[in-house]
């Protein structure tokens, strides 16, 4: 015979779960918070200035509440980047799918994406690549390096390289490497200069660099 659940035990837990989800929520809501102070200070003062007594008393927390989100400052800043490349990576994630069928080159498509993305975002641009990661500790992660992220986007862009010379047999004296070294230039090249060099007088964006882009890839061949 099964025995009846106690409706009392089931009241409880039922109001354990939900007592816990307010709790989540105010958690995602604190570090959404403290990320958007931080991103909004980065961009107007830099770095450099971000402190976390000012930022946490602009929130009217104690600094102590910052250490339950993020172990210091540079920990901040990678979260910053996470969310950013996050967004980067959905932004061209059809073109990184090789199960997808393709017609045209998929790296050129991958360029453009990551370029018009900077564009189209500007301030994620200058949070990311302006602000030096300056590492305190040698324990410290590397986060271009060591960044699991990163690496997974580095390994898929790898293969897509690999597919790239064998169906469209580019780069033949160039390794998988050379060529990502290169897409990763051109695209801080492009970028750097239509985001922080604004007042030049460079004609149409889109006209620009796809002629960059279309000028590397015949080089590729």
């Amino acid at each position: 015979m099964q025995k009846k659940e106690n409706p009392r035990s089931k009241s409880s837990r039922s109001k354990s779960k939900s007592s816990s989800s307010p709790s989540k929520e105010k958690d995602l809501f604190v570090r959404a918070q403290i990320l958007e102070v931080a991103r909004k200070t980065v961009l107007k003062k830099g770095y450099e200035a971000l402190s976390i007594r000012t930022l946490m008393a602009e929130l009217d927390y104690s600094p102590m509440v910052f250490y339950r989100y993020f172990t210091n400052k540079r920990a901040l800043l990678h979260h910053l980047w996470v969310d950013i490349f996050e967004a980067l990576i959905r932004s061209i994630e059809k073109h990184l799918d090789l199960k997808k069928p393709e017609s045209d080159s998929r790296i050129k498509k991958i360029v453009i994406g990551n370029i018009e993305f900077w564009l189209k975002h500007p301030d994620k641009y200058k949070i990311v690549y302006l602000h030096p990661d300056y590492i305190e500790e040698e324990e410290e992660d590397r986060f271009f390096v060591d960044s699991p992220l990163i690496q997974s986007y580095l390994e898929r862009l790898i293969q897509v390289v690999v597919w790239e010379k064998q169906s469209r047999k580019i780069g033949k004296d160039l390794s998988e490497m050379d060529i990502l070294r290169s897409m990763v230039i051109l695209v801080q090249g492009v970028c750097h200069s239509l985001v922080t060099v604004g007042e030049f007088p460079w004609g149409s964006h889109k006209k620009l660099y796809q002629t960059m882009v279309n000028i590397w890839y015949k080089g590729l061949k």
